[in-house]
């Protein structure tokens, strides 16, 4: 492809986003897209081809590591960590407007916000949100990471990190990696621990969330907090 060719062809995909925004375009051809600004001479569309054919999909390529990412033809240190950030600033911009938009704790509230800090996530994480006597979020702090499928979360950090927040109330949340959100036995055994222990400091847990493949199933709505 000659240099007027691609810069021609450049122009006309940008007006097609434009107009129609992504809609109007395949998944490879968004993908090629938003390789121009990582790659501003060369024809991006076979290499958005070998990344799809590779990950499987445009979620399956942001999902990928660095490392994998750079395996691919086509694909140097830098436009491999363009690719990466592109998820992760989706993850902050879905935390930060739903944390604009919705100031009062609600289950709804709280899985809209923190879906973003699970997305695309590996391992197992846990996070604990804090909330003041009005029930305002004043903080929300990973308690741990673990591996795809395990993860220890100690009761007593859970305590100590409420405690320094000063928090009235708390949200446990965490995810299972390729799995389901529905929560095994150990995970109910473990919240009731916790729940007592935040007890004896006055500090009431509303709920414990589990993550999965963007979904999220609540204890609070499950009935799962009563013992």
């Amino acid at each position: 492809m000659s240099v007027n060719t691609h810069e021609h062809h450049r122009k006309r995909l940008r007006d097609l986003y434009g107009k129609h925004g992504f809609t109007a375009m395949t998944p490879c051809q968004v993908l090629e897209f938003m390789l121009f600004y990582a790659i501003p001479r060369k024809d991006t569309y076979p290499i958005a081809q070998r990344l799809i054919d590779k990950f499987g999909s445009l979620a399956g390529v942001l999902d990928a590591t660095v490392d994998d990412l750079s395996k691919v033809e086509g694909i140097g240190p830098s436009s491999a960590v363009y690719l990466k950030m592109i998820r992760d600033i989706f993850g902050i911009y879905i935390a930060e407007k739903t944390d604009a938009e919705n100031k009062y704790y609600s289950v709804k509230n709280v899985g809209n916000y923190l879906r973003g800090k699970f997305t695309g996530i590996k391992k197992e994480i846990a996070l604990l949100m804090c909330f003041d006597s009005e029930m305002k979020p004043v903080s929300c702090t990973e308690l741990a990471e673990g591996t795809k499928d395990s993860i220890d979360i100690s009761v007593k950090s859970i305590t100590d990190e409420a405690q320094k927040c000063n928090a009235a109330f708390v949200v446990l949340a965490h995810n299972h990696p390729g799995a389901t959100a529905i929560p095994s036995k150990e995970d109910i055994n473990t919240t009731l621990a916790i729940a007592d222990d935040l007890s004896k400091s006055d500090i009431l847990l509303l709920d414990h969330l589990i993550f999965a493949d963007g979904d999220y199933i609540s204890f609070s709505q499950s009935n799962l907090l009563d013992g």
